[in-house]
C-alpha cells in the first residue's frame, strides 16, 4: 500500500476531466504467495482548481487474496498543494500475511519455515519544498504485528509466537528532477530516509533505517525509448528484529519472491529499458543484481543475487500516462510473475 501511495498521482494539465475514476482488476502469482486476484480503483483529481502547476492528488484503495490464505486490503491518498510546494500522503490497512523464510542447518543445508504475520498500519508523511526542486519532509507509521512461526510442537509457544510493535518516526530529504512523478521520460531523483524504531515509542526493540535511492531517466531519441537506471541500499542496524530485517525482492529487484535471502543490509543495481512500440503498446527488458548481508564489510563474501526479465505494457490512460502490463523475472532459484498498474522505479 505505501508503495502504491507514492507510485501515482499526476494528470497532464490539459485533461479536461475534474475528476477521474479508475478502477482495475489485478492477477498475479508467484511461488510463495501462489495465485491472487483483487482489485484497486483510484479518484484523481485537481486539489486546488487554480493550481496549474501541482500535479493531480489522488485517493484510492486496494484489496488482494491469494491462494495461500493470504488478504489485505487499504486505503491511500496522496495530495499535491500551493503550486506543489506541499506534498502529504496518507495511508492505511490490514493484512493477515503467509510467508515463509529460510533456516540454514548444517549437512542438508536449510529448509523454508513458514510463518503467518497479522498487521495493521497508519502511515502521515508530510514534504515541503525548501530549495527549487528539493524537498524535506517527515514522516510516520504506526504499525502492530503478531507473527506465528510454523515451528514443531516441541518448542515452547514463547518462541512461536512474537507480537511487536514498528511504530517509527523519520525523515527524508528528496532532491526530484523528474519532469513527471508517475512514468518520468527524463530527469532523475535522490531520496534519503531515516527511519527510528524507539522503545519510547512503544516498541520492543531501538533500531534506525537508512534508504538511499538513486533513479535517472534518459530519454533515447523520443518519449517512446526510455532508459531507466536505479540504485538502492536500504540498511537497518541496531537491535533489528525479524521482521525489521530486509528481504531481496520485497519492493524492489523482481526475480526473488521466496523470501530465501534477507538480512540487516540489501543492495541492488539495476537497469531497465521500455520501449513502447505501437500506439499504446509496448514491453521492457531488465536486468540487476543484489545482495543482502549483515555487514557491508561482507559484501565481497557473499554471492551476488541476479535478476533478469522482461514485459508487456499498455498505456491505459495516456493522459496521466499510467501503464498496465506484466513482467515475468527470473532470479537464482527463483522467480516471479508480476501483474503492474504504473511503473517500476517510481518510488
Amino acid at each position: 500500500v505505501i508503495c502504491t501511495v507514492s507510485g501515482f498521482g499526476q494528470f497532464d494539465a490539459d485533461t479536461a476531466k475534474k475528476v477521474n475514476v479508475a478502477a482495475i482488476p489485478i492477477v498475479n502469482y508467484d511461488p510463495a504467495f501462489g495465485a491472487s486476484i483483487g482489485a484497486m480503483s483510484q479518484l484523481i483529481y485537481k486539489l486546488q482548481k487554480n493550481d496549474t502547476i501541482s500535479p493531480k492528488s489522488s485517493t484510492g484503495g486496494l484489496g488482494m487474496y491469494t491462494t495461500n490464505k493470504t488478504f489485505y486490503f487499504g486505503a491511500f491518498t496522496r495530495f499535491y498543494i500551493n503550486e506543489d510546494n506541499w506534498r502529504i500522503a496518507l495511508a492505511g490497512g490490514y493484512g493477515n500475511i503467509n510467508f515463509q523464510y529460510w533456516q540454514a542447518i548444517p549437512i542438508i543445508e536449510g529448509v523454508f519455515i513458514g510463518f503467518n504475520t497479522k498487521a495493521s498500519f497508519v502511515m502521515l508523511q508530510v514534504e515541503r519544498k525548501v530549495y527549487k526542486k528539493l524537498y524535506a519532509g517527515i514522516y510516520s507509521t504506526l504499525l502492530t504485528a503478531t507473527t506465528e512461526f510454523d515451528l514443531p510442537d516441541v518448542i515452547p509457544d514463547s518462541f512461536k509466537i512474537d507480537k511487536r510493535n514498528y511504530n517509527h518516526l523519520g525523515y527524508q530529504l528528496n532532491y526530484d528532477m523528474r519532469e513527471h512523478q508517475i512514468n518520468p521520460y527524463k530527469g532523475f531523483n535522490i531520496v534519503f530516509k531515516n527511519s527510528f524504531y524507539r522503545e519510547w515509542m512503544n516498541n520492543s526493540d531501538n533500531f534506525s533505517r537508512y534508504i538511499i535511492t538513486y533513479n535517472h531517466y534518459y530519454k533515447i531519441k523520443n518519449e517512446r525509448n526510455i532508459l531507466v537506471t536505479r540504485v538502492r541500499a536500504s540498511i537497518a542496524a541496531g537491535g533489528v528484529p525479524f521482521l525489521g530485517q530486509n528481504v531481496v525482492g520485497q519492493d524492489d529487484i523482481r526475480g526473488y519472491t521466496s523470501g530465501k535471502y534477507r538480512a540487516d543490509q540489501v543492495y541492488t543495481i539495476q537497469a531497465e529499458y521500455r520501449w513502447r512500440f505501437y500506439k499504446r503498446f509496448g514491453m521492457i527488458g531488465f536486468i540487476g543484481i543484489a545482495s543482502a548481508v549483515d555487514q557491508i564489510g561482507n559484501l565481497s563474501d557473499n554471492g551476488l543475487l541476479p535478476g533478469v526479465g522482461g514485459g508487456i505494457r499498455y498505456m491505459l490512460l495516456p493522459g496521466e500516462r499510467i501503464n498496465i502490463g506484466i513482467d515475468v523475472a527470473v532470479g537464482k532459484e527463483d522467480w516471479g510473475l508480476y501483474f503492474r498498474i504504473g511503473e517500476s522505479f517510481s518510488f
